[in-house]
Parts: C-alpha cells; structure tokens; sequence
C-alpha cells in the first residue's frame, strides 16, 4: 500500500483518458484537475488511513453484436485514479509470470499479434490441421472471488492490500432503474482494475493448466477469454475438448459458449470450415497463380456486416446535427480507424468493400437533409476529388501476418527506378547543388 503515494496518484490521474463517460458524481477529468493537488493529497491520506471506499458505480447497458446486452461499470473519477494505479501495480507483480501464449490487455501486444500468431501455427500444421475453438460465456460476470484472491495471495501477503483489492472487487453498482446492486460474482467491466483481473484469472486456471499438461501436442493463442488451441493430431484433439470443458467447470466454474466453442477440422486439402478469431477468418485460398493453396484471412462477415450498419445508422443519426465539414472529417476517422485494425496481409479487398459502402452511405443520407437534393454523384465526386475520404492502406502497408510477429513492413520496398540526375533545389540527393556557379 506505500505505492498509493500522492505521486503515484498524480501520474494515475494524468493517464486517464478526459473522453470517457462520467460517474455517478458526474465529475470530469477537467474540473477534478482545477485542484488537483488538494484532491491527490486528500485522496492519499484518505488511503492512507484506510478509509477510502469506491462509490458504487453506474451500469451502462451496451448491446453485443449476436444480440443481448453486455452490463458496463462506470465508476467515479477518483475511483477510476485509485483502480489504474492498482492495475498498475498488479501488472508489475504478475506480467513476469505470464505466458507469450496470452495476448489480450497486455502491453506491448496486440490483436494482430495474435492473429500473426494463429496464422503460423496453422500453417505449420497445413495438412493436418485439427483447431478447438474456446469462448467463456459472461467470463467476466462469473469470476469468483474466493477463487481469485486465493490466486492473488500466492504472490501478495500485504494484508491492507488484499483488503483494497476486495473493497474494488465488491463495489456496488447502480443500475438504470435506480436499483443498488451488490456484486458477489465477477470483475467491474470497464473498470482499468478489470483486464488485469481477468488476465490472473485465466493464468492460472487456463494457461497453467494447459502448459502443464498438453503444451507437447498443440499450440494455444489467447486473447482474453476468446483463444484457439490448434493440434496436429485429431484423437488428441478429441481428448483435449472433453478435458478443457470438465476442468474449467471443475476449478475455475466456468462455462463454455456452446455456438461459439467447437472443434473445426481445417485441413488444407479438405477443410470442413473456416476459423474466426477477433473479427477475422481464416480460410485456405489460392495463390496469385491460382495453383498452390495459402492461408489467407480477411473480415468475418458478420464483423463487416456489423462495421457497415453501425456506419449507416451514424450518419443517418448525424447527418441533420453537424455541418459537411464535420461529418466529412468524422467519417475520415472512422475510415482509418477501421484500416488501422483490418489492415492485414490478404485484406485489401474487404477494406475496399468498407470503403464503397460508406461512400453510398454519405450519398444517401447527405440526400436526405431536407426535400432538395444536396448531392448528385458528380458533385460528391468532386468533393471526393479535392476532399478525399482515406483510401484502403496499400499493400506495403498493411500489418504481416505471415511473419507471426504482426508487424508492419518497417521500410518501403526499394525501387527499381534509375535516380534521377537533377540539380538544382533538390533536396532528396543529399548536399544540394547550385544550379549556376
């Protein structure tokens, strides 16, 4: 608990992101910073003493994408302080002791690590090739906590701590009726204490387990509670389904979504489907010749298909609120942040597909601000022309899968051009030249 300094406090308070919703005392990043030094040094001696208790948090009701609602906890600003520094230190304990088989909420990896990662491992095994696919249904609302502080005290003994964490992990929520819910069960999602929580957890109960026991026939790649356990043999892969199902209900009590957990037989000669993993799909092609077959991968359709509507409704919600200008730049955003994520190795056309359905999208609601016509097709051509909306990365610049690190290419690819012999103001050629002497 001396990590909980005002120092500390202060650097936790710095990293919070200003953007995100707001608690139940409806303070923001600004106001709360207009006296921040009296607020850290009353928050630290508040924490000090032991007297320091979260305030229940505000329930906000997300819907998933396959249907249903996913409950999320936003806490009080300075609950949010004392949560990151927490993560932070729990991060620094257990990080060691994690595996490179674990992907999600850590820094320093990311999705397309992980996805670099599967699309080796299956290609390792191209000709037989047996994939488990794993999700835990409501993981994060189901976590015990007996089970967890247990796992948390092989590593920390410092009693005012556990005590602290177990404050966090029992804070009351209040849902959108106005009811105070106490929480038993499960993590605070959203909250930054949450991932790591859910990462010990897992450790422990899955990723232990695994490397103990079946590390010498298959591979395994997680990401948060979503992973694939790829084997080369298809009896063992048999065997490790009955046993991963009996051992997470027996030690950890969870429970396996059955629509999304199977066992997909994905032999490059005979495949019987493709794999998904974190929006994308996994599926034996052809290479550019049209004779070999290659892994490729591209955007689940589901995920396309989710990207685009959500798209659609935002701009059929917007489009009577906010001037062209800003609509022009918002969807700009948008356009990059869904390349930065799907711009994989073999993707370009699915980013392409993304990018032509948002165009008709703008076409169609921009059409519809009042009974003129604003736009025809010629005039969002032009706009088009000396306002562009952000193109699909090319091909140099799309994140390598093949490598299994998934990492872009770091330098462009040299050209074959002769240099150009020029004089004059050119900079590119190093010492520049005068033209006359």
């Amino acid at each position: 608990m001396h990590h909980f300094s005002s120092y500390n406090l202060h650097q936790a308070f710095r990293r919070l992101d200003g953007s995100k919703a707001i608690g139940i005392d409806q303070m923001t990043k600004q106001k709360y910073g207009e006296a921040l030094r009296e607020n850290i040094e009353k928050l630290s001696s508040e924490i000090d003493r032991g007297g320091w208790r979260p305030k229940p948090a505000r329930q906000v009701m997300i819907p998933k994408p396959n249907g249903g609602w996913r409950p999320l906890a936003v806490g009080c600003l300075e609950d949010k302080i004392v949560q990151m520094l927490t993560a932070k230190i729990l991060e620094a304990i257990f990080e060691p002791e994690f595996y490179r088989t674990s992907f999600g909420f850590r820094q320093g990896r990311s999705q397309h690590q992980a996805i670099a990662k599967v699309y080796k491992a299956i290609r390792e095994r191209a000709k037989e090739n047996v994939v488990v696919e794993m999700d835990i249904e409501k993981f994060f609302n189901t976590i015990n906590h007996d089970k967890l502080m247990k796992l948390i005290e092989t590593k920390i003994s410092d009693v005012k701590f556990l005590r602290h964490l177990r404050r966090i992990l029992r804070n009351s929520t209040l849902s959108e009726d106005g009811e105070l819910l106490s929480n038993e069960t499960g993590t605070p999602q959203g909250s930054p204490v949450s991932p790591i929580l859910a990462n010990i957890y897992l450790h422990y109960v899955l990723d232990a387990w695994f490397h103990n026991h079946w590390v010498d026939h298959g591979e395994m790649i997680r990401f948060a509670d979503d992973a694939l356990f790829v084997f080369k043999d298809e009896q063992k892969a048999l065997e490790f389904r009955k046993a991963l199902e009996k051992h997470l209900a027996e030690e950890g009590n969870i429970k396996l979504n059955a629509e999304k957990s199977g066992l997909i037989r994905f032999h490059s000669e005979t495949r019987e489907g493709n794999i998904s993993f974190l929006g994308f799909t996994f599926y034996w092609g052809k290479n550019q010749r049209g004779r070999n077959k290659i892994l490729r991968l591209k955007t689940a359709a589901k995920t396309l298909n989710r990207c685009m509507q959500t798209f659609y409704e935002w701009i059929r919600l917007e489009r009577n609120r906010k001037r062209t200008k800003v609509l022009w730049q918002l969807a700009a955003a948008k356009l990059r942040g869904h390349y930065l994520y799907f711009g994989v190795s073999f993707n370009r056309n699915k980013l392409y597909h993304f990018y032509h359905s948002c165009i008709r999208a703008l076409y169609k609601w921009l059409n519809r601000r009042s009974q003129k016509r604003s736009f025809s097709w010629e005039r969002l051509s032009r706009r088009l022309m000396f306002e562009p909306l952000p193109l699909p990365l090319p091909w140099n610049a799309l994140v390598d899968v093949t490598n299994g690190l998934g990492l872009g290419l770091k330098h462009k690819p040299k050209s074959r051009m002769r240099k150009s012999r020029t004089y004059g103001s050119q900079r590119s050629i190093g010492t520049q030249i005068p033209l006359f002497t």
